[in-house]
């Protein structure tokens, strides 16, 4: 173990916390008897098991018709995108899939890595952030179901002490930052947690509530 490089150390320690959470079951070679679904962005920021049950298909596939698939992930989406499906408009590929998957009936997930501009929350215009936002709510009436991503550490951190995922403590402003850039809606905090005048304001521009457990 002392011989080993920090590549190697990060490699077997991410390798170990994978087999705690059960995710380290590699994709089967055959998977001719898996249903297809349609991605959207990069396959590899979908889940293992995801990409296990699925025969994961590109965009480049799509030639306008939606039912070879079986469900569509959304990994990656530009804003106009985004402003074009919550409008109702195929203005390309991506939004011509969603909107036909829709119409179909087919089940679609959309990741909230693919939406670029929560990167921004707390720091720029409030109304233009929340215009956005307006956008993934939305896709979220009509049907479509936000996942919110989580790391194999975070992951890992929830099993090891339960709880412990809820912010504590002193919430300073660069912890605002980080808390507001995941999901959207309320965001849960231990009572006493101490907020500094800084991270109010970032609550507050980003139309975010806290409730205090």
């Amino acid at each position: 173990m002392a011989d080993l490089t920090k590549e190697q150390m990060v490699e077997f320690i991410t390798r170990e916390v994978m087999k705690m959470l059960g995710m380290d079951e590699e994709e089967p070679e055959d998977k001719s008897c898996c249903p297809d679904a349609l991605v959207i962005g990069e396959a590899d920021k979908l889940p293992p098991a995801v990409r296990r049950q699925y025969q994961l298909k590109s965009l480049d596939t799509y030639k306008g018709d939606i039912t070879p698939y079986e469900k569509i992930f959304i990994t990656g989406i530009t804003r106009m995108e985004l402003a074009d499906i919550a409008l109702g408009r195929d203005s390309d590929a991506a939004a011509c899939a969603v909107i036909e998957g829709l119409l179909h009936g087919t089940e679609i997930f959309l990741y909230d890595v693919a939406l670029t501009h929560r990167k921004h929350a707390g720091r720029g215009s409030r109304a233009f952030y929340q215009l956005r936002e307006g956008y993934v709510r939305t896709l979220q009436s009509y049907g479509i179901k936000l996942v919110q991503g989580t790391t194999v550490i975070d992951k890992y951190e929830k099993h090891a002490a339960p709880g412990a995922d809820l912010p504590s403590g002193v919430i300073t402003e660069a912890l605002a930052r980080k808390l507001v850039e995941t999901g959207e809606g309320d965001i849960a905090v231990r009572k006493g947690t101490v907020i500094t005048p800084s991270a109010k304001d970032i609550f507050l521009h980003a139309g975010r509530n806290l409730v205090f457990v």
